[in-house]
């Protein structure tokens, strides 16, 4: 979070931070985005540390494990300030913020040296962890101490544990039991479908912390049930209540009024049949649910909008027909007069909703019976996973979560481990506890059980229930409201709220502020987690011009248009601020399909953690088609993909021909209307159809396939297929070093699957390769301070607790995916006495009516979506810094789709596009043309990434296998280092010699000498570049760090001046390029990877060009040519290597070159 710069005025909200750094009091803090409310916990961290005996008494918990390393990393930092403060005597700083730091760090640091606790030297006794790391520790005493041996780790994927569970369950289907009743119970209700079981009980599993400690610790499991959905209707009903309680009387004269006329009119069916006779509210209690239902319909449509008039069939006739005439208008305009007063109650439209979808009080029999049924079979269901997990020393995180809590006992029975704990720990605070769920707030629960009000011991919790978005994972945000209400056991906490915004400039507040108040819901409801919006304080000024823009994409190519807007948008933040960090944010992966794509086109570097998915990727499709080929001769459809695939690239007639043509020594099997594929390549010289070019193809495909089919099982599974994949070409289709990394990422996950040469589980495979995202760049420091960081791409929630100074959100109208529809719901919901209660719908019989808890579940379940999806995007708006954009594309004047993003603003938003405010810019744009003014549905397709290059018909493999005229250096390392300012002899030194280093260094300088370009290194540049050299040369250790830096002036200032050479230079030549990789095969069959300093054309010759920083103090005692003589001779067969590599590409001539930066020479040399 933001720390706020010095000499600034006090926040408006520092009363409230200051009152949280009391501590003898317990405080649950809101603290709404850009708030600082890492650096409050901090300080409140810091003064508890000044005041325990041990710092292992206090214990914060947060829910990333960045958080906890920048929790601590915080507070060292803080101590080694303090310690170096004490030693320079410096004046304390002018700065409140950093002030208090210091002073309070002082005093821990007088602690810290009163009781020996060496904090700077020994960090981890701060007991700052994850919440899920604090219930493996738990769980694995709780095994240490019951003789179970060690926790196994949580496995990636459960899946497979489930099923055997559940079959080993179902198998007691057949036995005599109690439990097999009960198996066959639930077997009849779902139509005897053994399939739609099994879904149940899958998804029951999944989420077992959501009902297992409900149903464990029930004696009774109809009352609590029931009892949970009586204590919901009597919420709601008590809510409208006390809104209506000053109408009260006019309300039931209304409904007794129109009952009356109805029933007169024999109209017994309506809902207002109930409010006969009605002279008061009705009592908030299930028994009177009929009336609070016919009061509804007096206000409301079956649409659940206001009525705007009532008539006749809404029990107001005229007077002829009524059976008060004399009364019969004034009841109309009364009827008008209270609508109209209902209309400005705020939330009571809602709460009117609700009541239509209240749960059943009481279950039907059948519906108990089934549900009975579940409550039986579901603890023997999770104990059998238990066994499972057991046998096969296997968890997933919710047996972790379930053993901490079994680890603690119940309240009223504390295991040992409880009460050990609760000697030791007197502190505990909590980060981000609106991501807390129902169980984690148990184990809380069960920690402070034995705390009392004033005894020392406090609890500190900070949140922000607006930027709760964790529902997928069970998170809560009702815990966090009503924690800052209610106590936990006999503590209670005291509500705190901070207000002020230290991130985003002041515009960006005002506009989201704005907007986002009407969007939120006016009333807070902890049973369904609607939070109200809270005002932030701005603490930046204002920039100048609007801070938000919103980009509107009118037709139906839109998203085209939209992601070449995206990357117009990254390249006009860059103008403004090169150094500027951007995001782009999404809700989904698939929101990116054509962001990428325009990204690439525009060489915009970006980073990206589990969001551009290989198993999409080309290349990475060919190679599991490669794999399932070569592991399969039958598998007819792989092999075509690989006869296509651009190593390979037969074309289509060809492919035909060689699938349908008759070979006599290959009959299609028995049953099958075509040959096998395999078989026809061995004899493909005998069909005569084949074009030229496909059959100088088949002469170099062929014979590679048809050996390594014979030597199978004789080599590890991704050596034999990665040694085809080289031997074919594969690496020289790809484009630059990513892809090859990408590829390298299949081979490392095909390794991981290897059994015995095979792959034995292909659905786990297929499954692993599907969760395969690319890598992100490397993050490593820039050469070059100019260069322009990587924009960050990320879904929206992991950008929690990120700040960006741009923040681009596109694709705001795109839906989600919808939610399948479940044969059984259930909610955990916080009622109003602060605990948690379980609602359960009976599971859902084919053609059945869908019975009112299951309606009432699955309304719940849109809404809180709905809620959740508005604090998304508050979340996405409030990453930025200075500038938001936000885009989307809409089809005419349609309502965007309920379960876009966009749908949550879109009540505030449709008036801001027509009549934008102060600090917003709105644009509307034709879809059908590209910004350039094209017509978008013409524009050619980028060929970079729309289309795949095939080698040549009559390309060959390199003949490194059978000559062996390449120097060891190439059989030494993955990657060629001779190119990176070493000789040969040097791959075998040392890592640690500063020449290497020093060449390293220089070689990152020249290749952002050309993507820059020449023009751009001034003075002021070169000067900036220094910076980042003594930075570099610091980094990697340079043992003679002066003699470095000179070597590297030297050598940009020859180059800068080199008048004669510097036109290599040039970032314009054609195919330009800087440190190119190309993959090849050495002599042993090992994958090599060399890389090419510099290469581009110039008049129509392939220049490749090797760097070499020869050291200045070399040449003082020998001439001048005859080093660069011995250089030549000794670099020649290195630059021959890679000439024979381009060879194999293309047909052009070749010419190579060493350059000299020291001495201003660029040396040709003949191969």
């Amino acid at each position: 979070m933001s720390r706020r710069m010095a000499t600034m005025p006090k926040p408006a909200d520092h009363q409230a931070r200051d009152e949280a750094l009391d501590t003898r009091r317990s405080f649950a803090v809101a603290a709404p985005a850009g708030s600082g409310k890492t650096g409050l916990l901090t300080q409140r961290i810091l003064c508890l540390l000044a005041e325990v005996e041990e710092p292992e008494q206090i214990l914060c918990m947060t829910f990333t494990r960045k958080a906890a390393g920048e929790m601590r990393q915080r507070l060292i930092e803080a101590l080694v300030e303090a310690k170096d403060h004490e030693h320079k005597q410096t004046p304390p700083p002018s700065d409140d913020y950093q002030r208090v730091n210091l002073e309070l760090a002082q005093r821990v640091l007088a602690r810290d040296r009163q009781q020996n606790w060496q904090l700077i030297a020994a960090p981890r006794r701060l007991r700052i962890l994850t919440i899920d790391s604090f219930c493996r520790q738990l769980a694995a005493q709780l095994a240490v101490e019951s003789g179970f041996g060690e926790l196994p780790e949580p496995v990636e994927n459960p899946q497979p544990y489930y099923q055997l569970a559940i079959h080993e369950l179902l198998a007691e289907l057949e036995s005599e039991t109690v439990l097999g009743e009960a198996l066959g119970r639930l077997l009849s209700h779902v139509d005897n479908d053994t399939g739609r079981l099994e879904g149940l009980l899958t998804g029951l599993i999944e989420k077992r912390e959501q009902w297992l400690p409900h149903i464990l610790a029930s004696h009774n499991a109809r009352e609590d049930l029931e009892q949970a959905a009586r204590h919901l209707i009597e919420e709601t009903l008590e809510a409208v209540a006390t809104i209506l309680a000053t109408r009260a009387s006019d309300l039931a004269l209304l409904a007794d009024h129109a009952a009356q006329n109805l029933l007169a009119a024999n109209n017994p069916e309506t809902p207002l049949a109930a409010c006969l006779g009605l002279d008061a509210l009705p009592y908030s209690d299930a028994g009177e649910l009929a009336a609070w239902l016919g009061l509804c319909d007096l206000l409301l449509t079956q649409k659940g909008e206001w009525r705007k008039s009532v008539n006749k069939k809404t029990g107001f006739p005229t007077k002829k027909d009524s059976v008060d005439p004399d009364n019969a208008d004034a009841r109309k305009k009364h009827w008008q007069e209270l609508c109209q007063w209902c209309q400005e109650q705020a939330g009571l439209l809602e709460l009117l909703n609700d009541i239509r979808y209240l749960p059943a009080a009481e279950f039907e029999p059948a519906q108990w019976q089934a549900l009975e049924a579940l409550t039986l079979v579901l603890p023997h269901l999770s104990a059998r996973l238990k066994l499972v997990f057991g046998k096969e020393n296997a968890c997933d995180y919710t047996e972790i979560t379930l053993a901490a809590l079994n680890a603690l006992g119940p309240e009223d029975a504390p295991t040992d481990l409880t009460l050990r704990l609760d000697n030791q720990i007197q502190h505990i605070l909590v980060d981000e506890f609106q991501d807390t769920s129902s169980v984690h707030f148990e184990i809380l629960r069960r920690l402070t059980a034995g705390w009392q009000q004033g005894d020392g011991r406090t609890l500190f919790f900070v949140g922000d229930a607006m930027q709760s978005l964790y529902g997928f994972r069970n998170a809560n945000v009702g815990l966090f409201m009503d924690v800052r209400r209610h106590p936990i056991g006999e503590v209670q906490t005291n509500a705190l709220d901070l207000s002020v915004n230290f991130r985003s400039q002041a515009r960006i507040i005002h506009w989201v502020n704005r907007l986002f108040s009407h969007v939120f819901p006016a009333r807070a409801n902890t049973s369904r987690g609607a939070v109200p919006y809270a005002d932030s304080d701005p603490f930046k000024p204002p920039l100048d011009g609007p801070a938000v823009s919103i980009d509107v994409f009118e037709g139906e190519s839109g998203r085209l248009l939209e992601a070449e807007q995206v990357a117009n948008k990254v390249l006009e933040a860059r103008a403004l601020n090169p150094t500027a960090s951007i995001a782009v944010l999404v809700r989904g992966r698939g929101h990116l399909q054509d962001i990428l794509p325009a990204l690439r086109s525009r060489d915009i570097r970006w980073q990206a953690t589990d969001i551009d998915p290989l198993a999409n990727n080309m290349a990475v499709m060919d190679l599991v088609s490669l794999t399932r080929a070569m592991l399969n001769p039958a598998d007819r459809i792989a092999w075509l993909a690989v006869l296509r695939a651009p190593w390979c690239g037969l074309n289509l007639d060809d492919l035909l021909y060689l699938t349908i043509s008759p070979v006599a020594t290959n009959p299609a099997p028995k049953g099958e209307r075509y040959p096998l594929l395999l078989q026809q390549l061995l004899a493909y010289q005998q069909i005569s159809r084949l074009s030229g070019s496909g059959r100088l193809i088949l002469d170099r495909v062929a014979p590679l396939l048809t050996k390594a089919w014979r030597e199978r099982f004789r080599k590890p599974l991704r050596s034999w297929l990665e040694g085809l994949w080289l031997a074919l070409g594969g690496p020289q289709t790809l484009k630059g070093e990513q892809s090859l990394r990408q590829c390298r990422q299949y081979w490392d996950l095909l390794e991981a699957h290897d059994d015995a040469g095979a792959i034995t589980d292909w659905a786990a495979f297929a499954n692993a390769v599907e969760r395969l995202y690319a890598e992100p760049e490397s993050a490593e420091p820039q050469s070059s301070i100019d260069q322009a960081p990587p924009i960050q791409i990320m879904t929206i929630h992991k950008a929690k607790g990120l700040e960006f100074d741009t923040v681009i959100l596109p694709g705001l109208e795109r839906r989600t995916r919808a939610n399948e529809q479940q044969l059984l719901l259930w909610r955990e919901r916080v009622a109003t006495h602060g605990r948690t209660e379980l609602l359960l719908s009976p599971p859902q019989r084919s053609g059945d009516k869908r019975d009112a808890t299951y309606e009432h579940l699955r309304r719940e379940e849109n809404l809180k979506n709905r809620l959740e999806s508005t604090r998304i995007l508050y979340v996405a708006c409030t990453r930025a810094v200075n500038h938001l954009h936000l885009l989307f594309s809409r089809n005419g004047d349609k309502d965007p789709s309920g379960d876009s993003l966009l749908a949550t603003l879109w009540p505030a938003l449709k008036p801001e596009l027509e009549h934008p405010g102060p600090d917003c810019r709105v644009s509307i744009h034709d879809a059908t043309l590209s910004a350039s003014g094209k017509d978008i549905k013409e524009a050619p397709e980028n060929e970079d990434y729309r289309y795949q290059w095939r080698l040549p018909p009559a390309w060959r493999s390199s003949t490194l296998q059978e000559k062996n005229d390449v120097p060891n250096l190439f059989k030494e390392t993955d990657t060629d280092s001779v190119g990176k300012g070493k000789s040969p002899q040097e791959s075998s030194e040392k890592t640690e010699d500063d020449a290497r280093k020093t060449g390293i260094i220089f070689h990152r300088t020249l290749q952002y000498l050309v993507t820059d370009g020449l023009s751009t290194w001034n003075q002021e540049r070169i000067a900036r570049q220094q910076l980042v050299w003594r930075q570099q040369v610091e980094a990697m250790v340079i043992s003679e760090p002066e003699q470095a830096l000179t070597t590297l002036n030297q050598a940009l200032e020859n180059c800068l001046n080199d008048s004669s050479n510097q036109w290599i230079f040039d970032h314009k030549l054609e195919d330009s390029a800087c440190e190119l990789p190309l993959a090849y095969l050495d002599s042993e069959g090992t994958a090599r990877t060399a890389i090419i300093d510099r290469s581009f054309i110039f008049q129509d010759q392939r220049w490749i060009i090797d760097y070499k920083l020869a050291p200045s103090e070399t040449l003082a005692d020998e001439d001048k040519q005859e080093f660069i003589d011995r250089q030549v001779q000794q670099y020649r067969p290195q630059l021959q290597h890679y000439a024979r590599l381009f060879g194999e590409l293309e047909t052009r001539p070749i010419k190579t070159a060493l350059y000299f930066p020291l001495h201003g020479r660029l040396q040709a040399v003949p191969v």
